[in-house]
């Protein structure tokens, strides 16, 4: 009995390590909480976000920096955090995706109800 919990411990993990990894376009999914964040996809700087129908009347905020939970940089309102609704977009072929963020940040943040649920983080430049 422990060595079936044991097996199953450590495919989880590799499961949760293997997400975490998973590269989208030039950025990387540190942190992707699959009870609210379905999916995302990239195109150049642009992201879109789809979310659990249970999230999408939420308020989601979005937060960019170049380092890792740290050093805010502000958006042209002059606000750190950006709101944006979840399920708005009109683009054709991807009906569930918040409206488009667009941002040379290093890193992005996604933030409902005080809780990080999309942590993003783009490939270094060569």
């Amino acid at each position: 009995m422990k060595r079936w919990f044991l097996v199953i411990a450590v495919l989880f993990c590799l499961v949760s390590v293997h997400a975490a990894a998973q590269q989208y376009g030039d950025f990387s999914a540190l942190y992707m909480d699959r009870n609210v964040v379905e999916d995302f996809f990239v195109q150049g700087n642009d992201i879109y976000v789809k979310v659990d129908k249970a999230y999408r009347q939420e308020n989601f905020t979005v937060k960019i920096s170049n380092e890792h939970m740290a050093g805010y940089r502000t958006w042209l309102s002059g606000d750190e955090e950006m709101p944006v609704k979840a399920y708005r977009s009109q683009m054709h072929n991807r009906q569930g995706y918040t409206y488009r963020v667009n941002t040379t940040a290093r890193y992005v943040e996604y933030w409902t109800n005080g809780k990080l649920v999309l942590h993003l983080e783009r490939a270094s430049q060569p």
